[in-house]
């Protein structure tokens, strides 16, 4: 009864009401109720996740922040990774990431929940690369606080795990030296943190060209037409 009431406020109450649901459904999503149900999924269940997603995209700057830490607890169930996706939670997950505060909190939490949708989720990876989310999280690894950096390490790597492109489009939001990196190890490191460990053949090759379209333009021009057109490729 508790859960219904909770959502019925999140549709239905003002601000301030929608705002303190949140918070109290981030304190029993990680619980299990009598009968052993974790209550994460009964939230789930009883219609929870949409009305959330829409306050993530739609709720004031407070509300924001709680609905990004009520999908990350959320997102701890594997089943729900699937339910906020299709919810459309990602996108709006991408842009508070984008928007926030570097040293703020929201950042964190959007970070934070994107972190668990990857998680064993291939589907949840290619979409939250297809959101544009890997560039703010790059920006967040350098720019962010020191507990965002390792949060921004750990959703890179859930979100390049077994995707050769997202391990590409990690290295291109680093720059040369990632590329280069991936070309040579299949690994990218940023700040001493590994965001890439165990990136494939496909992933080396396609960095491996960009590298080379990248320097192409640097062979000098004295060096003769037959020859620059021979090597360009391997630079």
């Amino acid at each position: 009864m508790e859960i219904e009431g909770l959502i019925r406020e999140l549709r239905e109450g003002d601000d301030a009401a929608k705002t303190a649901a949140l918070r109290r459904m981030c304190t029993l999503a990680y619980r299990f109720d009598n009968s052993g149900h974790l209550i994460a999924d009964l939230i789930a269940e009883a219609g929870g996740i949409p009305p959330i997603v829409q306050l993530l995209r739609d709720g004031t700057a407070e509300a924001k922040a709680q609905a990004a830490v009520a999908l990350g607890w959320l997102a701890y169930s594997y089943d729900n990774r699937d339910l906020i996706a299709a919810a459309g939670g990602i996108l709006p997950l991408v842009e508070l990431l984008r928007n926030g505060s570097a040293m703020g909190p929201a950042k964190f939490h959007a970070t934070r929940a994107l972190h668990n949708l990857a998680c064993n989720n291939a589907a949840n990876r290619v979409l939250i690369a297809a959101a544009g989310g890997i560039p703010p999280l790059v920006e967040l690894l350098r720019d962010g606080n020191p507990e965002a950096k390792r949060q921004a390490a750990n959703t890179l790597r859930n979100v390049v795990a077994a995707n050769n492109a997202n391990a590409v489009a990690v290295a291109v939001a680093v720059g040369l030296e990632a590329l280069v990196q991936l070309v040579r190890r299949g690994r990218v490191t940023v700040e001493k943190r590994s965001v890439v460990l165990f990136a494939g053949v496909p992933a080396k090759r396609k960095a491996a060209l960009i590298v080379a379209a990248l320097l192409r333009d640097c062979v000098p021009d004295s060096v003769p037409r037959e020859l620059k057109a021979l090597i360009g490729p391997y630079l």
